[in-house]
């Protein structure tokens, strides 16, 4: 009776645990999707911005790093829910003149602690959304990355 019972559980656990997510679809999925859908990274985009980035502007010198959270759920207030591949970011901003850090968030580990948020790419150009918290009187700039032609190890910044 004993290994009727925990067979009953293991299998009953395998079956709630395959229920969760619906349907796999790519991140720039069209439509709205079902609850419990995943948005997952199928064309391979989030992976090339993993890592550290480091460039220099205006005699100050900017270090992104990216993140990439794979099956992230997110919970809408209506109780529905969806996982999807995010690219999360984080950077510093030090005052080359000075040597002075204007900003830092680079400690940040957990994913609501980051404050760059990826939002989608057409082509080369991948737009990200930069929002920080109150102690910043909420403080925000949306902004692009440009994948360089000439060299894969750069890209250019531009605001929109």
């Amino acid at each position: 009776m004993k290994k009727l019972i925990k067979t009953f559980c293991l299998l009953l656990f395998t079956v709630n645990v395959s229920c969760q997510v619906t349907q796999t679809v790519p991140l720039k999925t069209i439509e709205y999707p079902d609850y419990g859908t995943y948005l997952k990274d199928l064309d391979n985009v989030l992976p090339f911005w993993e890592g550290t980035w480091k460039g220099t502007v205006n005699n100050k010198e900017y270090t992104f790093q990216f993140v990439k959270f794979t099956q992230h759920q997110t919970t809408f207030s209506d109780g529905s829910y969806e996982y999807e591949d995010k690219l999360m970011g984080k950077f510093k901003v030090v005052d080359l003149s000075t040597n002075q850090i204007l900003y830092n968030d680079l400690n940040a580990t957990n994913f609501e602690d980051y404050k760059i948020y990826f939002l989608s790419n057409i082509d080369r150009q991948y737009f990200f959304k930069f929002y920080d918290t109150v102690n910043n009187c909420y403080n925000s700039v949306e902004f692009s990355l440009i994948k360089d032609t000439t060299n894969s190890n750069q890209v250019l910044y531009t605001e929109f």
